[in-house]
């Protein structure tokens, strides 16, 4: 018998709407009766930001749920991760997701910070 298929679309764009090209993209799937997931797939989306999957059974859960976390990076900015989980119900699924950057401190920040506190001193 043929496992139902379940057609996933992302595309992945960044917040100056430029596309996210090769974004690391992992799905998992919770462990029955236990805490912690099991990684199902680990996929790239294509240069263009895209990432077409079509998905079985075997990618949820039994309440019929799957997570989704991609990454992405690239030398110019820092981006905030993207994580969802979605039911067998929302089903095809199709979502542009956009990354936002963000501003790491700078190392003069992070001096003047008062949250870090002073290195230990050697008495004298």
């Amino acid at each position: 018998m043929a496992q139902k298929q379940y057609s996933l679309k992302l595309h992945f764009m960044t917040d100056s709407n430029e596309a996210a090209p090769h974004v690391q993209v992992t799905l998992f799937k919770n462990i029955e009766g236990k805490e912690g997931a099991v990684i199902v797939n680990k996929v790239t989306a294509d240069e263009k930001g895209i990432l077409n999957l079509k998905l079985s059974d075997d990618y949820f859960d039994k309440t019929g749920s799957l997570t989704i976390q991609a990454y992405y990076y690239n030398k110019d900015a820092y981006y905030l991760d993207y994580y969802e989980k979605i039911s067998k119900k929302q089903f095809p699924f199709k979502k542009t997701v956009k990354f936002e950057h963000i501003i790491p401190p700078t190392l003069e920040e992070i001096n003047s910070s008062s949250s870090i506190p002073p290195p230990p001193m050697v008495p004298k």
